[in-house]
């Protein structure tokens, strides 16, 4: 309480003595001869590291320490100009340019474009100063501003400090901030610690890794080509148009303007090209930059300002939002090069640190000047005028998710929500075995002790089976990022005969409602399971034991339901009994990033191991071992400087189950879900599984993404986000003994390959699949690969 009440008193006695020796000098910078301003004209102290940029209509403010001082005030093209400013009483100044005179002496003409030598001495100047600069801590400030296609939406400012390591990267401490009434203090992320450097080799660019124009390969990736000289401070400026030579690869477009004897770039107008886009329902999406070097009497070229303008559009049939306008210009000054950087800025991940409310309550900063319709936005906009009303879209899916807002605020559906107690939801099911089952499920969540407890019971209409249960996990012991957690469980319902690692039961259910068959068999279990699991045993890596008793029956045969909705199969399979009796086992899993689930959105690097031991010794009515893995993998193949690079995915599992085990406990190769077919399943094998003692598969397949559509030139494919994958599989089951459920034993090896149509309009993939080892093919689709 005390340090806070000194920290206030101290600013209050302090900041206006801080304000009042900070002298502002203001004034436009403007054509002589025609008097049109000069935006972006850069204003230096002279012989100093400080300095600032005109804005939009030419004007500047800097702040100084003391008066007299020197400003040399550059544009490209013009002569410079030298100004003092002696008092007050010429602090607003105008400052008149002069265009300079061209001269080509410098410029030796050969068959090759000069453009190309410029550029090559601009990298091998750059590779020379770069190797001494080890740090720098700078003055920053940025001005941020969204507008939508009628009016400024808001605007966000913020001072800071800036600060930069070649072994550890980019720091910003937020020293002060402001912004319009309708964001609030803790949404001001303006800051400069994440904008490119275009002297940088390599260029992060939403999400895409752009190769630099100053890269030491960059003469591969470009074109550059001389279009003009102009001079600058009786200096030749080389105006070089910068082309990509790589259609395919993302990297920039625009020009660049290089500086003659020293050969150093000092203004860049570029752009990403083309190939920087991304799929619905991104439906426009353009980025320019610019930027301007000084080296400020040094022997560094450093960044002085950065400005970006940016557009984006989003919208569906049914739902179209505004356009999406960016703004941003920053300007970096008064920079301490090769200085050291404390370590406790890099502790953590953290590259921005916001002010404080102290830090926030005046902007004192020196500022570029606002332009008058970002005065006005500040006087017009308040709390009332939010960035989502800015923004609503528009049609006909739009109207329909505010009628149901509507609704469920006022309507049944709100009424209904109010009178499920929390934590309770639906249990529902169909298959040809239970018919319809319903029921209800509750969970309940004590964090305070990391308690969890779940709680279920349904009934199932044709086979007249109630299923309930309850489980518990408690927390133990937390040390580090390990967990070690307490796991048990009672239940009494149905059971699937065979597991599958694609397919979920709710799945299944929809699809034999439907008409489709019922892809798995069943059984009774009534199961009591205890358990340790510990997390992060090391990174990612998990580990689960558990005890299980089980008690398992057959259902009654010949009492399956054939309804659906539509006739897509003509009669379903009768449901194979068991081997029934009393199951007690020891069970071990082990794996890395389990956690990861997503169905074949993405890709995904996990690996599991498990075993199972059952023994009459432990009072099982069996006696077997089994064990299983499986590893998903995904490798970037090309084009990995691109947001989403081409993929490719590998998909590899399989295990042994002895003779002695029972039928409900085989193992299992997924075919098709109907005509669902995700990654990983054999999709010419419709239907059902392949079931044996001895299993596996081995499933790969490449994602190349738009690029084949690209290369054909048929863009208006690429530009949808569609894209093409190659696939193949093979895999195979086998049963050691004969077996009710020998029609879904694989004949041999199962060979097959085919061909993807990806993100059909962002939402579907549709799959060609071709079997190599015997007559067959298949149609099928699945979900669309998207990362």
């Amino acid at each position: 309480m005390l340090n806070k009440f000194y920290r206030i008193l101290l600013f209050l006695l302090f900041c206006p003595i801080l304000v009042y020796s900070q002298i502002e000098v203001t004034g436009v910078v403007i054509d002589t001869d025609t008097g049109e301003p000069l935006p972006a004209a850069t204003v230096v102290i002279e012989n100093t590291l400080k300095g600032t940029v005109a804005n939009v209509d030419g004007r500047f403010s800097i702040s100084v320490s003391e008066l007299p001082v020197t400003l040399r005030i550059t544009y490209i093209g013009y002569e410079r100009s030298v100004k003092t400013v002696q008092d007050g009483s010429n602090r607003d100044m105008i400052i008149r340019l002069s265009p300079s005179v061209t001269e080509l002496a410098e410029l030796l003409v050969t068959e090759r474009d000069p453009g190309l030598s410029i550029m090559e001495r601009v990298i091998e100047r750059k590779k020379l100063w770069r190797t001494d600069l080890y740090s720098y801590r700078a003055d920053a400030y940025t001005r941020q501003i969204l507008q939508n296609d009628t009016s400024i939406v808001s605007i966000t400012e913020s001072s800071s400090d800036l600060y930069w390591s070649k072994e550890k990267g980019h720091r910003e401490v937020q020293k002060s901030a402001r912004q319009t009434s309708n964001i609030s203090a803790d949404q001001n992320f303006a800051g400069v610690r994440y904008l490119p450097n275009f002297y940088d080799d390599n260029i992060e660019i939403a999400g895409y890794n752009l190769v630099g124009i100053t890269h030491p390969d960059a003469l591969s990736y470009y074109h550059f080509s001389l279009l003009e000289v102009l001079q600058m401070d009786g200096v030749p400026v080389y105006k070089i148009e910068v082309k990509p030579r790589r259609k395919l690869q993302p990297t920039f477009e625009g020009v660049a303007y290089v500086l003659g004897r020293d050969y150093a770039l000092i203004d860049v107008d570029l752009k990403p090209n083309d190939v920087v886009n991304f799929p619905p329902p991104v439906q426009d999406f353009d980025l320019s930059y610019k930027q301007q070097f000084s080296s400020f009497g040094t022997n560094f070229w450093l960044p002085v300002d950065m400005r970006i303008e940016g557009r984006i559009r989003i919208g569906m049939v049914g739902l179209q939002f505004p356009a999406i306008q960016f703004r941003q210009l920053s300007r970096i000054s008064d920079y301490r090069v090769n200085v050291s950087i404390s370590d406790s800025l890099y502790q953590d991940q953290t590259t921005f640190v916001q002010a404080d409310s102290l830090a926030s309550v005046e902007f004192t900063e020196s500022e570029i000047p606002l332009t008058e319709s970002e005065r006005q936005a500040y006087a017009t906009i308040d709390s009332t005028k939010t960035i989502e009303e800015a923004f609503r879209p528009e049609g006909f899916l739009a109207r329909m998710v505010e009628d149901r807002d509507d609704r469920e605020r006022s309507g049944l559906l709100a009424r209904f929500g109010d009178w499920i107690p929390k934590g309770v939801g639906i249990r529902g099911r169909y298959n040809r075995v239970e018919g319809v089952h319903l029921g209800l499920k509750y969970r309940e969540r004590i964090s305070d002790v990391g308690l969890d407890l779940r709680f279920f019971s349904g009934y199932s209409f044709n086979s007249k089976d109630w299923d309930y249960g309850a489980g518990a996990e408690q927390r133990i012991v937390s040390f580090g990022r390990r967990v070690l957690t307490a796991e048990f469980s009672y239940q009494n319902s149905t059971d699937t005969q065979y597991s599958s690692a694609i397919y979920t039961t709710g799945m299944n259910s929809a699809v034999t409602l439907l008409g489709g068959d019922d892809y798995f068999n069943y059984y009774r279990n009534e199961t009591v399971s205890a358990g340790l699991k510990l997390n992060n045993v090391i990174n990612r890596v998990d580990l689960e034991v558990s005890g299980n008793h089980e008690v398992h029956r057959s259902f009654e045969s010949g009492n399956e339901i054939d309804f659906k909705l539509f006739n897509w199969v003509n009669h379903r399979r009768e449901n194979p009994g068991i081997d029934e009796g009393i199951l007690r086992s020891l069970t071990v899993r082990m794996g890395y990033n389990l956690q990861d689930q997503n169905f074949g959105f993405a890709g995904s690097r996990k690996i599991e191991l498990a075993a199972e031991i059952s023994r009459p010794q432990i009072g099982s009515d069996f006696n077997y071992s089994s064990i299983r893995m499986s590893l998903d993998w995904n490798f970037e193949t090309f084009y990995k400087r691109r947001l989403f690079a081409n993929t490719l995915d590998v998909h590899l599992s399989g295990g042994f189950v002895e003779s002695s085990a029972p039928t409900q406990k085989l193992g299992a190769v997924d075919g098709s879900l109907s005509r669902f077919t995700p990654f990983s399943v054999l999709k010419t094998r419709p239907y059902l599984p392949y079931v044996g003692n001895r299993y596996g598969v081995f499933a790969l397949e490449h994602n190349f993404r738009t690029v084949p559509f690209e290369l054909l030139g048929l863009n208006y494919f690429a530009d949808k986000g569609w894209g093409i994958i190659l696939f193949g599989g093979t895999g195979f089951a086998e049963l050691s003994s004969s077996s009710s459920i020998n029609f879904m034993e694989s004949d041999g090896m199962h060979i097959e390959t085919g061909i993807s149509l990806n993100s059909i309009f962002g939402v579907a993939r549709l799959d060609f699949a071709k079997r190599l080892d015997s007559p067959g093919y298949f149609i099928g689709f699945s979900v669309p690969r998207y990362f």
